[in-house]
């Protein structure tokens, strides 16, 4: 007699369960992630066939605009939140644990000492509207500059937040000018990194291709 099969069919998987996993990461990535601060200062760099790569952390950055003003961009908050913190104190500053706070998740600032408090309490549309002088630097007398002075001590802070293990680095130093800025307001910023000993620096282009053998 013949046998009864039994009918075979597909096998099915519940991705209900992937799914809620899916779902759940993707919230959580979307509440625990920050925004990237908006720039202050666009910078078109020239091109050079140079393929160095620079590190997306430990990065202390001179922007060079244009017209010549200087901003100033460095990365990591623990980094930034010492230096606030020491130049609070030392320049009488004003700044509340908050605008300290803010100061850390800052991009890039171009303003005096004595404009930081107020460049920091403006929202991102009124800082990239804000008529920021860039940072003055003095090249007569380097203790003068307040440029030289915030190099200084970013790199100090960073050293010390490398001696207490919360970051891994030293700052590289980047020097990012635009284009057509005029030369003198590049050599500003090179003669002020030498005269507070950073003999050492990048200068950031974009990459226009390989050179061609002959």
């Amino acid at each position: 007699m013949p046998k009864n099969k039994p009918k075979r069919s597909a096998p099915s998987v519940d991705m209900t369960a992937m799914c809620d996993v899916a779902f759940l990461l993707l919230t959580f990535f979307m509440l625990t992630a920050k925004a990237k601060p908006q720039e202050t200062l666009v910078i078109d760099t020239p091109s050079s066939i140079s393929e160095t790569k620079l590190p997306d952390a430990g990065t202390l950055t001179v922007l060079v605009g244009k017209d010549g003003k200087i901003f100033l961009d460095m990365t990591g908050q623990h980094t930034r939140l010492s230096l606030i913190d020491d130049f609070n104190s030392r320049y009488q500053l004003g700044l509340n644990d908050e605008q300290k706070l803010k100061f850390s998740n800052l991009g890039s600032f171009g303003v005096a000492r004595n404009q930081l408090k107020k460049f920091i309490d403006l929202s991102p549309a009124e800082r990239s509207a804000f008529p920021a002088a860039g940072i003055p630097v003095d090249t007569s007398d380097v203790n003068k500059s307040e440029l030289a002075d915030w190099i200084h001590n970013a790199r100090l802070a960073q050293f010390r937040m490398k001696q207490e293990g919360k970051v891994k680095e030293e700052y590289v130093m980047i020097v990012k000018a635009d284009k057509d800025t005029p030369y003198p307001a590049v050599q500003k910023v090179i003669n002020t990194l030498t005269d507070i000993n950073v003999n050492k620096f990048n200068l950031i282009t974009s990459m226009e291709g390989k050179a061609e053998k002959k």
